[in-house]
């Protein structure tokens, strides 16, 4: 039992936890707002930096350093980079607007998609049914893709996606609101099924807990507040921290003690492997972030200094370098269909991940 409450306690801290903490923070900052809504230098590095690129580097782990992970997925480890490339070079060389906004739609699919998996991830560990799982996915599309629809109807806002224009803008404000409105059957129904698998002696916190946080943000970053820090925070944070997580429990752990005893020719403490998991997903972050500020948006030159003498002027030479850039975001995008599914292509997933 203990173990169990031990379990629940670690799903919880990591799963659920870092989105209560950033709804709280949200709040605070949106109720105290002076109408200073970019983000600091500071903030920037620990959204946008160290947990949103990081987590994408985190793939890695699941991928390429893993030798197993190699040999089942090999084709798929060099055609989606190279695919990813090649094709982002070729649309950002006929349009940049076009680039843009094909990437943030995706974006947006990959985000609330991985809401999507959390939660049914953990419905799948307490057994529930299938009908159970789709309602599930039904709440966490409401909670995600209604706000999403209202942003929509009401751009433009002082926070984009990736940049200002990269999502379509036209839809009228009514159907925005509309979309909030049809979340309201989907919730109750959720909830009062909720109460019942409760009342059963059923009841998933965890999964209740995956479906209200992530709306509760998504709301807040996009409907309540219009303000790039909220957004930000809200968005990033419960993204990229359980994904952190969740890669270090399969794999990652086991990956960086391997690298790190190779390193240093001993077993390592976990400490020090979590360090090193940490802070090999730090650098390599680091070093993306340096290139695009250096050559594309010269954004941070107090911290990766003046790019100006590395400006491109030619378009395929812009369009190649941001094609370049984009490989691992993309290529994390599209691994990441791949790499969780529990099954042949992954037979060790379903005992990491606790699956029945």
């Amino acid at each position: 039992m203990t173990a169990a409450r031990d379990t629940a306690g670690r799903d919880a801290l990591a799963f659920v936890v870092p989105g209560i903490v950033t709804a709280a923070i949200a709040i605070a900052i949106g109720v105290g707002s002076d109408g200073e809504a970019a983000l600091s230098t500071w903030q920037w590095v620990v959204l946008v930096l160290v947990i949103d690129v990081a987590h994408v580097w985190a793939t890695i782990f699941r991928t390429y350093l893993d030798p197993s992970a190699r040999r089942r997925h090999a084709r798929r480890l060099w055609l989606l980079p190279a695919l990813c490339g090649w094709l982002g070079f070729l649309l950002h060389l006929e349009n940049p607007a076009w680039f843009w906004t094909l990437l943030a739609y995706l974006a947006i699919f990959h985000f609330v998609m991985q809401h999507v998996g959390f939660a049914t991830l953990f419905a799948r560990k307490r057994g529930e049914s299938e009908a159970d799982r789709r309602l599930i996915k039904a709440a966490v599309f409401a909670g995600t893709l209604g706000p999403v629809l209202w942003w929509h109807g009401h751009l433009p806002r002082s926070f984009a996606w990736f940049q200002d224009g990269d999502l379509f803008e036209g839809l009228p404000a009514a159907l925005g609101t509309a979309a909030l409105a049809l979340e309201l059957p989907v919730w109750g129904w959720f909830l009062l099924r909720r109460a019942a698998l409760a009342r059963a002696g059923r009841a998933n916190p965890m999964v209740l807990g995956l479906v209200l946080v992530p709306a509760l943000n998504w709301h807040l970053g996009i409907v309540v507040f219009d303000d790039d820090r909220i957004f930000t925070l809200t968005n990033v944070v419960m993204h990229g921290v359980p994904y952190v997580a969740l890669v270090w429990r399969t794999g990652g752990r086991t990956h960086a003690a391997r690298l790190l005893a190779r390193w240093r020719g001993r077993a390592s403490p976990v400490a020090l492997v979590a360090a090193a998991y940490l802070g090999l997903l730090v650098l390599l972050a680091a070093l993306e972030e340096a290139a695009w500020d250096r050559w594309i948006w010269h954004d941070h030159p107090q911290l990766f200094g003046d790019g100006s003498e590395w400006a491109l002027a030619h378009p395929v030479a812009t369009a190649a370098v941001v094609a370049l850039l984009t490989v691992p975001q993309a290529t994390h995008y599209l691994l990441d269909r791949y790499i969780w599914r529990a099954g042949p292509d992954n037979p060790e997933l379903a005992e990491a991940l606790g699956l029945r």
